[in-house]
């Protein structure tokens, strides 16, 4: 095993340590069941990250940092901006091998959860946000999709409700922090790396702990022209 690849095992160990507070899943350390297809799915999930990271670490241009995992994201895939569906290859735009080289990944979600479409039960979560990332990351020639690295300031998926975990909330600043000692760590893996803020969030602790980064808008909410204008600017 190289020193990378040791590095990115340890990185990952550490991710998968964090235990979760009151309404946040972590989706390397913890089964949910009526949710998950069953407790392989951290390993499922786990794997994928590892994989995903492998071609990146310590080669990437750009480290990508948004607010927090979505449940249509990282809370399936085990990759961060990236969908179920982009990493088993049922994805229009986005071929499993621009994220990992090898075999496309696996599904962990149940196909009944969230009131699903057909599309959803068949193929899993599709994220706009994720789908709107990647599109304009690819839309770079200059750039491989293995220049760049996403990442959340909070790489873990804070919900609403025990009730309903299908959605989406905002983490607390205390969250916030603890999330912050991933980030750290992942940019001191990649030093020459230019750390890019996605939102509000991301971009206000980057500035509290005097992290170096550019800022641009969420493409949520309607932001959509915003930030592919600010992300091409930059890449």
């Amino acid at each position: 095993m190289s020193q990378t690849q040791q590095q990115i095992r340890e990185f990952v160990a550490g991710i998968q340590a964090y235990v979760s507070p009151v309404n946040v899943i972590n989706p390397w350390r913890d089964y949910v069941t009526g949710y998950d297809i069953g407790p392989e799915a951290v390993k499922i999930r786990s794997e994928h990250l590892v994989r995903y990271l492998e071609p990146r670490m310590s080669k990437a241009r750009y480290i990508f940092i948004a607010e927090a995992v979505g449940y249509q994201g990282a809370r399936f895939s085990g990759v961060p901006l990236t969908s179920e569906r982009m990493v088993t290859g049922n994805h229009l735009l986005v071929d499993h091998q621009m994220i990992f080289p090898g075999e496309p990944g696996v599904r962990t979600s149940l196909p009944n959860i969230a009131k699903p479409n057909r599309s959803q039960a068949q193929y899993g979560f599709a994220e706009p946000t994720a789908s709107i990332i990647w599109d304009v990351v690819l839309s770079g020639q200059k750039w491989k999709p293995t220049d760049f690295i996403f990442w959340n300031m909070y790489p873990f998926h804070p919900y609403q409700s025990s009730q309903n975990m299908m959605t989406n909330r905002t983490p607390t600043s205390a969250e916030l922090e603890d999330g912050l000692l991933y980030a750290r760590q992942l940019i001191g893996l990649n030093p020459d790396a230019q750390i890019v803020a996605i939102g509000r969030k991301s971009a206000d602790t980057l500035s509290l702990y005097r992290i170096k980064h550019d800022h641009v808008p969420h493409p949520a909410n309607g932001r959509a022209v915003q930030f592919r204008e600010a992300m091409r600017m930059i890449i």
